[in-house]
């Protein structure tokens, strides 16, 4: 686990409760710090059908991921996927290309993870992330449900791609 010298209720009084920032904004952004936070964001398809997830880093003691969502299907190596799309950075390739097909306007993009007992969570106790705007798309800053305020757990990239 994290190598800390402070027990886990001790860190949980140190650091923000983002859950708690985020059920008092009914999921809505919140400030902290000067940064922007949210739980998941809409990434803006603007026309475009094929995308890239890039892995850059993963810093997270447990298993680290990324959950996409969309109104439609997914394609993926010749493969169709309804509705979610979860790749975890240990095991799909550092970049991964895809295509949307249906009508929905944004992807949903989550940063979701595992502490061991095979249970994907997301958006509870530390969860929040940072969105970036990069050319043709967004980077992502994630933190996982340990309380910190590092946003270095799982950090990606999701691109438009022509």
């Amino acid at each position: 686990m994290r190598g800390s010298i402070h027990s886990d209720e001790q860190m949980e009084s140190i650091m923000p409760s983002f859950q708690e920032m985020f059920e008092k904004s009914k999921g809505k952004p919140i400030d902290y710090n000067g940064q922007t936070l949210v739980m998941a964001d809409n990434f803006p398809r603007e026309g475009a059908t094929k995308f890239r997830l890039v892995f850059i880093t993963c810093n997270g003691d447990w298993r680290q991921g990324v959950g996409l969502s969309f109104e439609g299907k997914f394609k993926v190596n010749d493969r169709i996927v309804r509705r979610g799309l979860l790749l975890w950075y240990d095991t799909a390739p550092q970049t991964v290309e895809f295509e949307v097909v249906g009508k929905g306007s944004t992807i949903e993009v989550r940063n979701v993870w595992d502490v061991g007992n095979g249970v994907i969570e997301s958006w509870h106790n530390g969860a929040a992330m940072t969105v970036e705007a990069v050319p043709n798309g967004r980077r992502y800053w994630c933190n996982d449900g340990f309380p910190d305020d590092d946003f270095d757990d799982i950090v990606f990239r999701l691109e438009r791609v022509s």
